[in-house]
């Protein structure tokens, strides 16, 4: 019987005090507002997605796509069950935050709906290729999800009031499973590795350094299968990301839990934790590995302790935050088929050679981990080559694109991954629709596309929040000894050629948070005297001398920062590959979407798309198997009792 009530207990805890469970089991799911009252559950083929949405109301819930956040031209639809009947419209917001009207096609199909318990649930399917004016197309770059709810069923929807509305960041079209299902038999544990009531210093931005202890009972190989971020609560608007990496066997702890700021004056042991291990950002889930892959831990030569890099953000200078927050890792004991490693690639972190004008609207930067780089490191690790699975993509504040490119032998393939609306708010590991090969020979190039308007200065790369960086974190297997694959335009080259100087003098000791201001010029004379940030920040800045300043850094040589663990390869110079054949993205088809007025019946989709009734024991046919489950045991339950 206690078994039975602890069963009871989940599903009340699962699905809440009047929450309606999903109809069906969806890949994707998540909250849209902060109070847990608006819920979306979807999937997703290569033509259509399926959407259902949840609301806490017995009149209207509304789903949007927003290109700015707002109702203004963003594709709308709302939903509503009157007398036990679902509707869904299909809308569009014109160029205010006014009421949507409706959208002369009805680019959408309702699939049922429920009104039970004050929630209303309805589910849609729709194509994932905007073919009409009025709607938009879903992609895989991150977007502007917009909810609502009324207090009235449609179709003349009232007014939500100034608190029953929301916009939040998504990445709708990714691959990644949330609900993914562990291997049959494979048994998991976890533990975490936190930050323990650190006092964040009153500084705009800090990067804090804790050496943390695998827990010593993991002595026999095992393989991380997860790795989710846990924030404080009343922190989340302060954690911006954390890194976490490994340390060397030769690593003894005795900095173990001494918390230092990264990059500056660190303990000896920090500067031999160099190994990329796992990386979580603001907005991110839990990221769950492939079931043929995980992160090896607990073998002889494993580490036994790890570097965890937390970035605190503080705009408004508090002085009162104390810290917790860090990952718990998930793990198990049953090994997958290979081992996983992470590559940081793009550009180097660092204040002198990363530069973006002031106020332009579009600067490109790109930065390459080299073919010379791979083919040392796939080579040492006698493998012919990786397999991309995931990546991380990340800047700052001014960072509108990101994209991953991969280039063999002068083609452009397909990018690795891009996002073309990027937001510093919402930064997502994303699993790839299809792994990607990487060659010894091949070229990954990282560009990112910046907007610096309302930027009086040029913004410099650097670890602050208001600096700039150009990264992503690549996900791969078989696992090789390379964990930072990154360049930067030569900067000497800079300022030699570009600036007009040809000698300077430093004041201070350069390091990470070092600025272009501490580089004083001593020669010529005309500009003896003048700061390097002095300089750059009286050109005279447009969109054209931007695009002649980015097209100069892409010419002149890079140097090449190629750190595999074991084999210490000297940094190098060398030219960006050259792209002979760019990548042309197929253009979306619309005419599938045409063809019939039934979007259930043209594809695979059809057979998991079932209405949703009102019926009581219809609908529990077409909840998943654990729901079912759920309510057979209360019914079960309440029968015992009565």
């Amino acid at each position: 019987m206690l078994r039975v009530a602890s069963v009871v207990f989940f599903c009340l805890f699962a699905f809440g005090l009047g929450q309606l469970p999903p109809s069906e089991n969806f890949d994707h799911n998540t909250i849209l507002d902060n109070n847990g009252d608006v819920r979306l559950w979807w999937k997703f083929n290569a033509t259509y997605i399926t959407f259902e949405l949840q609301g806490k109301t017995t009149g209207w819930v509304g789903l949007g796509f927003s290109p700015g956040g707002g109702m203004a031209n963003a594709d709308i639809y709302v939903g509503w069950v009157a007398n036990g009947v679902a509707n869904v419209t299909d809308r569009h917001g014109e160029d205010s935050n006014a009421f949507p009207p409706l959208d002369g096609e009805q680019n959408v199909e309702t699939l049922g709906g429920l009104e039970e318990s004050g929630w209303t649930r309805v589910k849609f399917v729709r194509p994932i290729t905007a073919c009409d004016s009025d709607d938009m197309t879903i992609t895989s770059n991150t977007m502007r999800v917009i909810y609502a709810l009324g207090s009235t069923d449609g179709p003349d929807i009232q007014y939500h009031g100034a608190t029953n509305r929301g916009t939040r960041s998504l990445i709708v079209l990714t691959y990644a499973n949330d609900g993914q299902q562990p291997p049959a038999g494979e048994t998991t544990s976890n533990f975490d590795l936190l930050n323990d009531n650190f006092a964040v210093p009153a500084v705009d931005t800090y990067y804090n350094c804790r050496v943390l202890e695998i827990p010593p009972a993991i002595n026999t190989p095992q393989h991380i299968v997860q790795i989710e971020g846990v924030v404080q609560t009343g922190n989340e608007a302060h954690v911006h990301h954390i890194l976490l990496y490994e340390c060397p066997v030769s690593v003894n702890g005795s900095s173990l839990g001494v918390d230092n700021r990264c990059y500056d004056g660190s303990p000896p042991e920090h500067l031999q934790c160099t190994q990329l291990l796992a990386a979580w950002a603001i907005g991110s889930s839990a990221f769950v590995f492939p079931n043929h892959v995980g992160f090896p831990i607990g073998n002889a030569d494993s580490p036994k302790f790890v570097l965890m890099e937390t970035h605190y953000d503080n705009p408004t200078l508090k002085n009162d935050i104390v810290d917790s927050s860090g990952l718990k890792i998930t793990y198990t004991p049953q090994l997958r088929q290979h081992d996983a490693g992470v590559i940081l690639v793009g550009h180097i972190v660092s204040p002198f050679a990363h530069l973006i004008p002031p106020n332009t609207e579009t600067f490109e930067d790109y930065s390459e981990c080299g073919p010379r780089c791979l083919t040392d490191a796939i080579g040492a690790a006698n493998v012919t080559s990786v397999n991309a699975f995931a990546v991380l993509l990340h800047s700052h504040l001014l960072g509108r694109s990101l994209e991953l490119k991969h280039v063999r032998n002068g083609t452009e393939l397909e990018p690795i991954a891009s996002d073309n609306n990027y937001d510093f708010n919402y930064q997502e590991t994303r699993t790839l629709p299809q792994e990607v090969t990487i060659k010894p020979d091949d070229s990954l190039q990282m560009l990112c596309n910046y907007n610096s308007k309302g930027r009086s200065n040029v913004t410099y790369g650097g670890f602050g929040t208001y600096q700039e960086m150009c990264v992503s974190f690549l996900y791969y297997y078989p696992k090789i000894q390379l964990t930072d694959c990154t360049s930067t335009p030569d900067f000497g080259v800079i300022l030699g050629y570009y600036l007009g100087i040809t000698n300077v003098s430093v004041t201070g000791q350069l390091g990470p948070y070092s600025t272009l201001e501490s580089i004083v010029v001593t020669e010529p004379p005309e500009l003896a005297g003048l700061t390097v940030m002095e300089i750059v920040n009286a050109i005279s800045w447009n969109e054209t001398v931007a695009d002649e300043f980015s097209m100069f850094l892409q010419a002149i040589p890079h140097s090449q920062q190629c750190y595999p663990v074991d084999l210490k390869l000297p940094a190098f110079t060398f030219n960006l590959t050259k792209t002979l054949q760019p990548y042309v993205a197929p253009t979306p088809n619309c005419s599938q979407n045409t063809e019939t007025t039934t979007m259930t019946t043209t594809t695979t989709m059809a057979a998991t798309t079932t209405s949703i009734t009102t019926t009581s024991s219809a609908t529990l046919l077409r909840f998943s198997p654990v729901v079912q489950m759920c309510f057979t045991l209360m019914l079960l339950v309440t029968s015992f009792f009565v």
